[in-house]
């Protein structure tokens, strides 16, 4: 049975991170040596769920069963498949990777084996073809790093974001396809008209002109803020306007709440069902709108023709999340020393899940892990005075089991539904994307703020119907501007009444104290003013009238609350006011109990004044 083996090994002037990263991303290496994007399906195979591929190989058709990878950022990556159809038995490579005193070294292995007594006559050849493919790719790796800079913050497979370059070899960088520039130009010259940040629309108009495909075939604007070092919110809303400007297509990205990885992609919000499945996970989990469902951008393909393709579903530099993964023999144990960034860690096992955290800020000198039929324990002694740590892990199972060591205390670059939910261009821009009809998505915890002009009646019986609409509709601008500077968005408005949404109950309460003083600026000769409720909780996204709105029981609070104001004041539940008190320590308050319409018991609230003079309006980096 021949088998092969190619040891290559680099020193790179550059940080181990950014080098493992890069070398660690199998899905970048597969296409580098020509592999084609391959189809997955799971599989039932001998007694065993198993995750099998079938793509082409060096221009043959080859079928073959894909363990989950291990690796160690930073430290290693190993991935191995085994054939089922094709000339290989097995086959797969490893990653070592070392700091030195001028950078990193890095050692690649590369094997294969076959049954098949002619691979004994082409071994000579093969083998030289793959050597020279992987020594092209560590070139080419190395010409990147060269141009290295510092790296962003975050996991690594995020900081190689900045440092691959659509000039540097296509082995490391990946193609640039045909390019229709006139379409470019002219949707370009859309975006460069409207009132959005110019630095940013240069980058994305460069971005879809220049970057490789696999990079405008699926963008997060938040990654992109990230290695641009711009503001997240100023990004997103240059998207969206690329996005109506014919530049970008926008999809919705279905995550699951488990391995954080898609489970599926929908052109449309009313393509998003309310039940879904991950086939990695093998489990169906509700969807949250605020939790799961992820805003994705592609470059239009009247520009560039491009998807998404996936050429190692196994890949670490799919899950920047997990710090490890590392597979632990039947009743075996495992020890290794690992550098952690962070002591806040999520534990679980692959399949049954078994969950467990820490919540430590500091890095522990020492972990260990014991997986148990029904649960992960651990336990964690002393303080890493260097972030490394040492690992041991233990399997009182039967089978072997994939441990994963994930950051707790770091979230993805994610535009989750809260997030485009209380943008005022996507409501602007996509008031009809909404849940399909009849579908009622959760959409996790948002902040809601309603508003309702004081006075209004005797203002039309004072300066007639045409005067006084014109006031109301001044009034309405004026409120839009400053939810808006605030980070919130409209809504609807009802009448003489404002319903906005906000990401963090702070920019609401900071917008509703605005409020207060721009209605009394502008409009105390009038004679109105405007009181105000606000209320945070989980609600549900629905499509009504065509359009995107929310109803639950915390958008009936809120609207119950401002209600319960008076002229001038900001009306808050007494619990939801205590996690502000600091902020809103200069307003005069009254607390009263009283029942609200539909709500079965009473509540205790608490009104704040918030036309005291001299009181402190900073509330934004608050709740």
């Amino acid at each position: 049975m021949p088998e092969m083996s190619i040891v290559l090994e680099r020193h790179y002037e550059a940080p181990v991170d950014v080098v493992w990263a890069l070398l660690a991303d199998s899905n970048r290496f597969d296409r580098a040596m020509g592999f084609s994007p391959p189809a997955y399906r799971w599989q039932e195979i001998d007694g065993r769920r198993q995750h099998v591929a079938r793509g082409l190989q060096a221009g043959i058709m080859v079928e073959w069963i894909e363990p989950p990878y291990q690796w160690i950022e930073g430290q290693m990556m190993s991935g191995f498949r085994k054939y089922i159809h094709g000339p290989l038995g097995s086959g797969g490579m490893r990653i070592d990777v070392t700091p030195t005193a001028t950078g990193t070294h890095a050692r690649a292995l590369v094997h294969g084996e076959s049954p098949r007594w002619y691979m004994g006559l082409a071994k000579p050849l093969v083998q030289y073809r793959l050597r020279a493919g992987v020594l092209r790719y560590l070139d080419a790796i190395g010409e990147l790093v060269r141009k290295h800079e510092a790296a962003v913050d975050g996991p690594p497979v995020i900081a190689i974001q900045g440092v691959i370059d659509a000039n540097s070899p296509s082995h490391a960088s990946g193609r640039v396809g045909i390019v229709d520039r006139g379409e470019l130009d002219r949707r370009g010259a859309r975006l460069r008209g409207l009132n959005v940040n110019p630095q940013i629309v240069e980058r994305v108009i460069a971005m879809l002109g220049e970057r490789p495909d696999e990079e405008v075939a699926q963008i997060q604007p938040f990654e992109r803020a990230r290695v641009w070092r711009a503001d997240r919110r100023e990004v997103l809303r240059v998207f969206l306007h690329a996005t109506r400007s014919g530049l970008l297509e926008l999809d919705w990205q279905i995550n699951c709440p488990v391995c954080r990885v898609a489970a599926a992609v929908a052109p449309t919000m009313a393509d998003v069902g309310r039940r879904m499945h991950c086939d990695a996970c093998n489990i169906n989990y509700d969807v949250d709108l605020g939790a799961n469902v992820e805003a994705v951008f592609r470059c239009s393909p009247a520009i560039r023709d491009v998807q998404p393709a996936v050429f190692c579903a196994a890949s670490p530099s799919m899950r920047p999340h997990v710090v490890a993964q590392l597979a632990v023999a039947p009743r075996g144990e495992l020890r290794e020393r690992i550098r952690l960034h962070d002591g806040r860690l999520h534990i679980r096992t692959l399949g049954t899940h078994r969950p467990a955290d820490l919540v430590e800020a500091l890095v522990p000198a020492r972990l260990e892990i014991s997986v148990l039929p029904d649960r992960i324990e651990t336990h964690h002694e002393g303080t890493s005075s260097d972030g490394c740590t040492d690992l041991l892990v233990r399997s009182e199972l039967d089978d072997e089991v994939y441990v994963l060591i994930e950051r707790g205390a770091w979230s993805a670059d994610a535009v989750l539904g809260t997030v485009v939910a209380s943008l005022p261009e996507f409501v602007e821009l996509f008031a009809t994307e909404a849940p399909a009809a009849g579908l009622e998505l959760s959409i996790g915890r948002l902040t809601l703020l309603f508003s309702d002009l004081t006075g209004s009646t005797a203002l039309y019986e004072r300066v007639g119907d045409a005067r006084a609409f014109a006031i109301v509709q001044d009034h309405f601008r004026r409120m839009e501007t400053i939810v808006s500077a605030h980070d919130g968005a409209v809504v609807k408005t009802m009448g003489d009444a404002v319903m906005a949404s906000f990401s963090r109950t702070g920019q609401a309460v900071a917008a509703a104290i605005e409020m207060v003083a721009e209605t009394s600026r502008a409009h105390d000769i009038h004679g109105i003013g405007v009181k105000i409720g606000v209320h945070e909780g989980p609600c549900l996204a629905v499509r009504a009238n065509d359009r995107l709105d929310f109803f639950g029981t915390t958008v009936n609070v809120a609207a119950r609350l401002q209600s319960q104001a008076r002229n001038g004041e900001l009306v808050m539940t007494r619990d939801l006011a205590e996690i502000l008190r600091e902020a809103l320590v200069n307003f005069e308050a009254r607390s009263f109990r009283v029942g609200l319409k539909g709500i079965s018991s009473e509540q205790d609230l608490i009104g704040f004044d918030l036309r005291i003079a001299g009181a402190d309006t900073t509330l934004s980096g608050t709740g």
